[in-house]
């Protein structure tokens, strides 16, 4: 019973920071299965993906009901990811628990680099009160292709695919950050089910930890889809770079103690 309060409160605080950044919540989740539960890379992938699938389905709601989603964009996203999911789910499989937390974690510091560097250039002049579908996303080609990245990484890892879809949209679109939090919900919520039914299939998910990851998505995906209301473009950002950067240290810091 204790474990399974432990994995709701962190599927909460998971699932609500990350629709407020529009991550999803996976790549806070996945550090602490691997670090504090001892899941194996696959495991901890397949199992976070329920976080993720949950999560990302009540904020892309809300945001939806918000009138914040680029719908288009979000489409062609997905349409890449379907197949990147189906590669990354499989691919997991051949990496050691060793080359899977450093790869996640320079992955992470390097998108959170680029994003504190960039912050000014791409934020700066951007519009927050315009209807989103007004402003320019992407050509469709750039956009398929991004998708499968965020179909592969997010498979991979167990993360959804935000740190690839939001880093994506701030360099190469026009949208603000909050509509950019909302499209990559929706984004997420078409991919990740098919990067957590093939995880299913090669039996990669904790199925007892599957419920309290589902009901602390559930009730975090709303709460932090509405909080991002009261942030600015540059307050997510830093929030973002904070958020990836201690997931990043936390995965480091097991092979460091390990080795020592």
């Amino acid at each position: 019973m204790q474990t399974l309060l432990e994995l709701f409160v962190a599927a909460f605080i998971s699932s609500v920071f990350g629709s407020m950044v529009g991550l999803g919540g996976g790549f806070i989740l996945v550090p602490i299965l691997r670090l504090f539960f001892g899941l194996a890379p696959a495991q901890a992938a397949g199992t976070a993906l329920a976080l993720v699938v949950a999560n990302s389905g009540s904020g892309a709601t809300t945001y939806l009901l918000q009138k914040r989603v680029h719908i288009k964009l979000g489409l062609l996203i997905a349409l890449g990811g379907l197949p990147g999911s189906i590669i990354g789910a499989i691919l997991v499989h051949h990496i050691s628990a060793q080359a899977f937390d450093w790869i996640f974690g320079v992955f992470l510091v390097a998108v959170a680099v680029d994003m504190i560097v960039n912050a000014e250039k791409r934020v700066g002049a951007r519009i927050e009160d315009r209807d989103v579908h007004e402003l320019k996303g992407m050509s469709y080609r750039l956009a398929v292709v991004a998708g499968f990245a965020v179909g592969l990484v997010g498979s991979l890892f167990g993360i959804g695919g935000g740190v690839i879809i939001v880093p994506t949209l701030l360099y190469l679109s026009e949208l603000p950050a909050h509509a950019i939090s909302a499209t990559s919900h929706f984004g997420i919520v078409l991919t990740s089910p098919v990067g957590l039914t093939v995880h299913a299939f090669q039996h990669d998910i904790r199925l007892q930890d599957v419920l309290p990851l589902v009901a602390g998505g559930l009730l975090g995906g709303p709460l932090g889809a509405r909080l991002s209301l009261r942030l600015k473009s540059r307050q997510l950002l830093v929030y973002v770079a904070c958020a990836l950067v201690l997931a990043a240290l936390s995965l480091a810091l097991r092979h460091i103690i390990h080795w020592h």
